[in-house]
């Protein structure tokens, strides 16, 4: 069996036809509700100037901030555990195609 990088490709096209295909209806709230999980957290980085400018002790400053500054790492792990397999199939399924449709075709 030759290993070289240019046989990968059909390594990759028999794993991806293994994967279940799911919709948008089998994902439901649980697929809204992860990515509102995501954006949310990232907004929680706007609150950490309101933390620093308030009138609290350093200690709590410095818990706030950095509870803050993690929030998007931490939400992220929520919502995938919230999400699912389901989820992360449909997700996946959408971007390599994403890519496959941008990408130049191969010689």
């Amino acid at each position: 069996m030759d290993l070289s990088p240019r046989n990968d490709h059909r390594e990759v096209a028999i794993e991806a036809a293994k994967q279940p295909e799911f919709t948008t209806d089998q994902i439901g709230w649980r697929f809204a509700l992860g990515t509102f999980l995501i954006v949310g957290g990232y907004a929680a980085w706007l609150l950490i100037p309101v933390v620093l400018a308030a009138d609290l002790a350093p200690s709590l400053k410095a818990a706030l901030s950095g509870l803050f500054g993690a929030t998007p790492f931490l939400t992220k792990l929520v919502a995938i555990a919230l999400m699912g397999r389901p989820a992360y199939y449909f997700l996946k399924r959408r971007v390599v195609n994403r890519l496959r449709r941008s990408a130049p075709p191969a010689k």
